[in-house]
């Protein structure tokens, strides 16, 4: 991994820890204050057992019921609490990277990616349901960068589940799509690209072929190697577009460990893989 983001993970690593300690000193309250209750109602049904009054044995058995249905809620509540806290590390660790990526980015875990965006990059041009869960936004050289997490839905089946994002070119373009469907229908004109299953389509192949040149190809190949993940990417205008096929999305790092630490590299990858083939395509 890169020295860069070595030294940006320190910084999410010393979050961790402390969302950690503070996940274990919940589970530890929860458990001691459960195992409480279940000596506490034991000691009532025994009591009730050997009571000879049978006044006695009806107080103490409804006092057992009682403490037992308080110590459901109670572990559901927490139960609860605890899910909840580990469903937040996926945030935490983002907000974390974002903060401290070169340039400053931010990370809104309440922010959902507009549908518009999604529409604009052809992808899917028709679908049911767009589902977002956070964006991480900011600016490189000029270019604006954002990537979320999105699942999008069609009528009876999911269209895409992964990450979407997308830069902001400093000059417009016709729309060239790559894609990994090698499609007979459309209507544009088409060129495989060599050793990637990726197909380049285009009203004007020749054209396109003027931005996304040689260079830009071999980076496209590197960049799949590395990240390990499917994609597809669309140019509208002054805007490129990528879906990262990732059926890991949305999954939730719950502690200091390699998973995490390759769970939130990912992203810090593609975020520096935009700034960077934004810059060549804008040369």
């Amino acid at each position: 991994m890169e020295d860069d983001f070595e030294d940006i993970y320190k910084w999410t690593n010393e979050r961790i820890k402390k969302e950690v300690s503070s996940l274990k000193e919940l589970k530890r309250d929860t458990r001691q204050i459960e195992g409480l209750i279940i000596i506490l109602v034991l000691v009532c049904i025994i009591i009730s057992l050997y009571a000879e009054a049978q006044m006695a044995k009806y107080i103490f058995i409804t006092v057992a019921v009682l403490m037992f249905i308080f110590c459901t809620i109670y572990s559901f509540k927490n139960e609860s609490k605890i899910i909840d806290k580990q469903n937040q590390f996926s945030e935490v660790v983002l907000a974390e990277l974002a903060v401290h990526i070169k340039d400053g980015f931010t990370y809104e875990e309440n922010e959902e990616v507009s549908g518009n965006y999604y529409i604009k990059s052809g992808f899917n041009r028709i679908y049911k349901e767009l589902k977002s869960k956070g964006v991480i936004s900011g600016t490189r050289n000029n270019h604006s960068i954002s990537v979320s997490n999105i699942i999008v839905k069609g009528q009876k089946s999911e269209l895409f589940k992964g990450i979407f994002a997308y830069v902001t070119l400093n000059k417009e373009v016709d729309e060239i799509d790559i894609m990994t469907v090698n499609s007979k229908n459309n209507k544009k004109e088409k060129f495989e690209i060599p050793d990637q299953k990726l197909y380049l389509y285009a009203e004007d192949v020749g054209k396109a072929r003027e931005l996304i040149t040689d260079e830009v190809l071999d980076e496209l190949k590197k960049f799949r190697q590395k990240i390990n993940l499917k994609f597809e990417l669309m140019m509208n205008k002054n805007l490129l577009f990528f879906r990262f096929f990732d059926n890991e999305i949305l999954t939730k790092p719950l502690s200091n460990n390699k998973q995490t630490k390759e769970y939130v590299y990912k992203y810090y990858q593609i975020i520096e893989f935009l700034a960077y083939i934004a810059e060549i395509i804008d040369k």
